[in-house]
């Protein structure tokens, strides 16, 4: 089973568009997925929550930069990789 949270889920339809090369709908799902993200972080600022990652902890520092660790055993190692144009 698939929690309602995970990437599966979340970017499911998005996925099967972009693999159909269905773009208008990929577009749109797309913007359902941040509009949802967006609504949701209102939300939690509204009611003085912040967000925490469940599974990951994120850290930065000059030295090493951007680092991803995983919290459970269970979690794989999540490299953070900064792409520069």
């Amino acid at each position: 089973s698939v929690w309602p949270t995970e990437s599966l889920h979340v970017w499911g339809e998005l996925s099967q568009a972009i693999m159909s090369k269905d773009w208008d709908k990929a577009r749109e799902a797309k913007q359902a997925v941040e509009e949802r993200q967006r609504k949701l972080m209102r939300e939690g600022e509204s009611k003085g929550k912040k967000w925490i990652p469940k599974h990951f902890e994120v850290s930065y520092s000059k030295e090493v930069g951007w680092d991803c660790s995983p919290i459970q055993n269970f979690v794989s190692a999540a490299p953070i990789i900064a792409f520069r144009g």
